[in-house]
């Protein structure tokens, strides 16, 4: 959470964008079969300035290449056999509590609410889009929140505060984008969480939500297809794989270009006690190459991997300066990284270089169409 918080705090500190493309000529990038391009152009162009990102040719394709990716320009989407997969999400969460798991599903869906004829769970089985799910999620968590179920004692995961925490929606809209991270950024324009979820599922709020997090990072990319990449797999993955990659050639040392230089909790904070391939490879660099630099503050340095104030590090810069000495070639700057994607909304698992190349294709097609 600290880390979205701060991400999202870099929004509004930018000069407002050049005029840039009217909606007529970005009319022009969406795909022809599309309905209502005009509508889609308009709501592109508006995410964009309130992005503050000036609306032309480039950024406009890019948004447009990661709708078409995400939802074929549908605001809601339907997922198919989406009653199957948040069941199954459910399921999982409830995994924790062992031999009752069973006992918590069914008091968590077999009630029929008051002035209702069906119960959750039948109105789970019929759900097509995410909204559906969101929707139903939020009478669950309005009905329990007036009850004390005895099995509160048995997990703390069935307190009606944490009910929230079961919805299986983690992206939403037609950029899929991060439903946590849209509710913090909604949250500094004084919008509760409910409000995000529901504006994520219009054309303009997840176009607008969705855009903000495309255009979130600076990282000095010479191509978007890292930023595709860093839409899927977290910010600053793309800088940090490369990173990844040199300290694992100028250690010897087996290193995962994955993106995560630390291993993060849900709530955005490192976790310090798990130590993993990048820090023990960042540590016997530092051994060899560095011994001056105080291994706390080569700590607190990857703590900053999410930001761009990493690239200002001791530690950052002088693994670059020890990979000049050591190759006599300049760093890259940016690699895809590797990272599996096995989302239950996918048929069969892919990686975050596949989504990135396909959002390229898709991007390079319509710069075509704006010729």
């Amino acid at each position: 959470m600290v880390v979205w918080l701060l991400l999202v705090g870099c929004f509004g500190q930018h000069p407002t964008p050049a005029p840039g493309w009217s909606i007529e000529q970005i009319t022009e990038l969406v795909r022809p079969e599309v309905k209502d391009r005009a509508g889609w152009a308009q709501d592109v162009r508006a995410a964009l300035v309130a992005s503050h990102v000036t609306p032309d040719r480039d950024s406009a394709c890019q948004v447009l290449a990661v709708v078409e990716q995400e939802s074929s320009y549908q605001a809601d989407p339907a997922v198919p056999g989406l009653p199957k997969i948040a069941r199954e999400a459910i399921q999982e969460k409830l995994s924790v509590l062992g031999p009752v798991e069973n006992y918590g599903l069914d008091w968590l869906l077999s009630p029929v609410p008051p002035g209702q004829t069906q119960s959750f769970a039948q109105r789970l089985d019929k759900v097509k889009t995410e909204h559906d799910v969101d929707l139903l999620f939020r009478d669950i968590v309005a009905y329990h929140s007036g009850e004390v179920p005895g099995l509160q004692k048995a997990s703390s995961i069935l307190v009606p505060g944490k009910l929230e925490e079961l919805n299986p929606v983690k992206t939403a809209g037609s950029m899929q984008v991060n439903v946590i991270w849209a509710q913090e950024l909604g949250r500094q324009d004084g919008l509760s969480r409910e409000t995000v979820r529901d504006l994520l599922y219009t054309r303009a709020g997840g176009l607008k939500y969705g855009t903000a997090r495309l255009f979130a990072d600076h990282a000095n990319y010479d191509k978007p297809i890292y930023r595709f990449a860093d839409y899927n797999a977290g910010l600053y993955t793309s800088r940090n794989a490369s990173f990844q990659q040199m300290i694992g050639k100028i250690t010897g040392l087996s290193v995962t270009p994955d993106g995560d230089l630390l291993a993060w909790s849900e709530s955005g904070r490192p976790k310090s006690t798990q130590d993993g391939q990048t820090i023990t490879a960042v540590m016997a660099w530092r051994a060899t190459y560095a011994p001056d630099l105080d291994p706390r503050t080569v700590r607190r340095d990857l703590e900053l991997e999410k930001t761009d104030e990493f690239e200002e590090t001791d530690t950052y810069n002088r693994v670059r300066s020890t990979w000049r000495s050591k190759f006599g070639k300049e760093p890259t700057y940016a690699i895809l990284p590797t990272v599996a994607v096995d989302s239950p909304k996918m048929s069969s698992p892919h990686t975050t270089s596949w989504f990135a190349q396909s959002v390229e294709k898709r991007y390079e097609a319509c710069l075509a169409r704006g010729k």
